[in-house]
């Protein structure tokens, strides 16, 4: 049988759906291995939760049933509670205009400039030439 969560459902209700059919399987005398039963339903996630089961799949440790059934009760209500939220108050990214930015760095950089070939000049001043032995011009 293959089964697949969709969008339009809640991930909690499709993990509960799961696990009612893993029950139905013990009581006939199958036992799934409770580690297979949280990557299957980690796999079957839809694909809009694809990245957040990546994290899942890759954490250290052995996630229990239990523990999988609080994160993504946890990750559900989050993600309704952002959705809800209007747009001016969800979390967001703070990006530094790239042109003002390169701006910025170009003008410290002039200024860094500036000094570095002053002090060049004044280093150069005091020494000797080597093709005419001479001094500072």
């Amino acid at each position: 049988m293959r089964y697949q969560m969709v969008e339009d459902r809640s991930v909690v209700e499709h993990t509960h759906e799961i696990i009612n059919l893993e029950h139905a399987l013990a009581d006939a005398g199958i036992k799934l291995p409770e580690k297979f039963l949280v990557m299957s339903i980690v796999e079957k996630f839809p694909k809009f939760w694809e990245n957040f089961g990546m994290t899942l799949k890759h954490q250290k440790g052995r996630l229990s049933l239990d523990d999988l059934m609080i994160t993504i009760s946890i990750e559900e209500e989050y993600r309704n509670q952002t959705h809800k939220m209007p747009v001016e108050h969800q979390p967001r990214a703070n990006l530094i205009v790239g042109k003002q930015r390169v701006n910025k760095i170009n003008s410290n950089s002039k200024a860094i400039n500036k000094d570095k070939t002053a002090k060049n000049k004044k280093s150069k001043a005091n020494k000797p030439r080597w093709n005419c032995g001479q001094i500072g011009h």
